[in-house]
């Protein structure tokens, strides 16, 4: 039922409760035991994600063998994979989740949940995930912290974290390398990539894609910008108007206008920066670690050869050491539940059974027969097809038992880049904003965006950064400080 009717006929319920208190029980009582439908009768889930369609390739043969796979349990459930609307998935799904021209019992978003779930059109997952068989045991630290802050979107997989990456072949080339790795300094990695730009290696020796973001994964901690909100004389301020951050806007700044740093990042989109990196026109960027890293180790050996095999770099060691931090507030995207789903515990029987040990097979290993064959032995063997599947539920490896696997999931690099994100991983300090306070914190963001690229590109000195955190705080920072002080303690 639709939350804009719930209060007109929230009457009427409570008279039907009194009206009908005696036959209530054997109701709950008949309900409780078809929950999860019948052999001759299963109950239906919708199901609505990002690039997961009805018909598309392993689609129909996964929601089979899902459907199978609860009924093994006694759950007897009819998955039904419905089509997105048309346009941006980020932007149309919540509109039409939140006009009702949707109303899919298990939904992916990729943002725009916030006022859904404000609205409390989004089911309260804590109790299903306290009571969940599976769930429960393969989260990690982040996804319970998130979960606690913000408890209706669920995603199972690491942290969306970049590292930064070079091919081994250049990397064993530079007298450089060691000192990098024993010792990766802001220091030390400008001489690494100095190296690479003086003999000739490339022409850009690092690249991005149009922003900074990906980078600061690399240097944030080691010029102090540890956290997004940090205490500065008593009060909670943005990190982005502190000194710290003007210090490591002085050293992107060195190295772009040494030929170091991509001249042109700015107009760069993620295939372009990507081309680069292949090509053999840049050395290093970063992308996210786990799956993204496999894809740029996997076409690089694919386009230069073995010897090119990625490694991943540590995290610039200064103030501090670690990898961007980690936001704890609330998924940024994942799995709800629809607060009027009339089959809510089926819908998280489906989202527990895909963490299960045989869920996990489905959802990271794809189709039996296809994408991997399941010997006399108890052994998996991924077939040429495995490449082309990607797990439509949760993308951690965890729950996967692959020591039974014969064949690659994950590209050493790809490993290596989980490994090293979890070892320096840091947990994020960040407040959700009321939605007044929201403008004030976007203009905020252009000026910063404004500054930040023109003091890297030498448009504007240095000093103009003092000039900036004026205008920041005029514009909102002030004010928005204030409000932190009654939230974060």
């Amino acid at each position: 039922m639709n939350k804009r009717l719930s209060v007109a006929l929230m009457v009427l319920t409570i008279a039907m409760n009194f009206a009908f208190a005696s036959g209530a029980k054997e109701t709950t009582k008949e309900s409780s035991t078809s929950v999860y439908g019948t052999k001759e009768n299963p109950v239906t889930v919708t199901y609505l994600c990002k690039d997961v369609n009805p018909e598309d390739a392993g689609n129909p043969e996964m929601v089979k063998a899902i459907e199978e796979g609860l009924a093994k349990e006694g759950k007897y459930i009819k998955l039904e994979i419905l089509n997105a609307p048309s346009g941006s998935y980020g932007t149309v799904v919540p509109i039409a989740f939140r006009t009702g021209q949707i109303t899919p019992d298990l939904i992916y978003f990729q943002g725009g949940d916030l006022p859904i779930a404000q609205e409390g059109l989004l089911e309260d997952l804590s109790p299903y995930i306290a009571a969940s068989k599976n769930v429960k045991n393969i989260m990690d630290p982040h996804n319970t912290e998130k979960i606690k802050n913000y408890p209706y979107l669920l995603w199972l997989a690491p942290p969306r974290v970049s590292v930064p990456v070079v091919r081994s072949d250049w990397f064993n080339q530079l007298t450089s390398s060691k000192a990098l790795m024993d010792n990766p300094t802001p220091d030390n990695y400008y001489n690494f990539l100095k190296e690479i730009k003086d003999k000739g290696l490339c022409e850009w020796p690092l690249t991005t894609d149009g922003t900074i973001l990906k980078l600061d994964s690399v240097f944030n901690h080691a010029f102090g910008v540890s956290t997004t909100i940090t205490k500065e004389n008593g009060k909670w301020v943005y990190s982005k108007a502190t000194d710290a951050e003007k210090n490591k806007l002085a050293f992107y700044a060195k190295l772009y206008k040494d030929g170091l740093f991509d001249n042109n990042y700015i107009t760069k989109k993620w295939d372009t920066k990507e081309k680069a990196f292949y090509e053999g026109e840049s050395a290093m960027i970063c992308g996210t670690a786990g799956a993204v890293i496999n894809i740029y180790n996997n076409k690089m050996v694919q386009t230069n050869g073995e010897a090119s095999q990625l490694i991943v770099l540590p995290p610039a060691k200064g103030v501090d050491q670690a990898y961007i931090s980690v936001d704890v507030t609330k998924e940024s995207r994942g799995f709800g539940i629809n607060s009027d789903s009339e089959v809510k515990d089926a819908a998280f029987a489906v989202l527990d059974f895909m963490a299960s040990s045989d869920g996990r097979v489905i959802d990271k290993l794809g189709i039996e027969g296809i994408h991997h064959v399941t010997k006399a032995d108890g052994t998996i063997e991924l077939t040429a097809n495995f490449p082309q599947w990607w797990a439509r539920f949760w993308d951690t490896l965890n729950g996967l038992d692959t020591s039974k696997i014969k064949g690659e999931v994950m590209s050493a690099p790809g490993l290596k880049s989980l490994d090293m994100m979890n070892e320096y991983y840091a947990a994020d300090i960040n407040a959700i904003l009321p939605e007044d306070l929201l403008p004030l914190k976007d203009s905020m963001e252009k000026l910063y965006t404004e500054y930040s690229t023109a003091i890297i590109r030498g448009e504007k000195s240095i000093d103009s950064f003092d000039e900036f955190v004026t205008k920041w705080n005029n514009a909102g920072g002030t004010k928005i400080s204030e409000y932190l002080a009654t939230v974060l303690k």
